[in-house]
């Protein structure tokens, strides 16, 4: 695997807050062609793809039942004029009215949590995600 850590100053014409995004759900199986990038302390790290291989992705359910132990990362994809875009994904979500139950979270259910990210992107313009749902303390 091919890595290469990238300065958020510098300019990137896809780094835009529209294309970083956690994912909701438990966790995502899928195959790209196409270069991703993941954020940590502030830097993208460029991953390139693997042919044939098997991507796993954890999502911000995962985060809240591992009590934060496994986190779900911001990422994103970097857009590719000439090459159409060819993914194939597997997602895995909790039943809707399923309680999450964590240390680290007060319970909700995965309807909650659809229902208030989506009133966080009508009223601010973005998710907020499970800090909605952190357990004072």
């Amino acid at each position: 695997m091919e890595a290469t850590w990238l300065d958020l100053q510098q300019p990137f014409s896809e780094q835009s807050p529209e294309n970083l995004h956690l994912d909701p759900e438990l966790s995502k199986t899928y195959m790209s062609e196409s270069t991703g990038f993941v954020l940590k302390d502030d830097n993208w790290l460029q991953v390139k793809p693997i042919p044939d291989t098997l991507i796993f992705n954890l999502g911000d359910m995962m985060q809240a039942i591992s009590d934060d132990k496994y986190k779900s990362v911001k990422h994103r994809v970097k857009l590719n004029k000439e090459k159409e875009r060819f993914s194939i994904c597997y997602f895995v979500f909790p039943a809707e009215g399923s309680v999450i139950q964590s240390s680290k979270y007060r319970p909700f259910t995965y309807s909650d949590f659809q229902a208030q990210v989506q009133q966080d992107v009508k009223t601010l313009g973005f998710k907020v995600g499970l800090e909605r749902f952190r357990a004072a303390g």
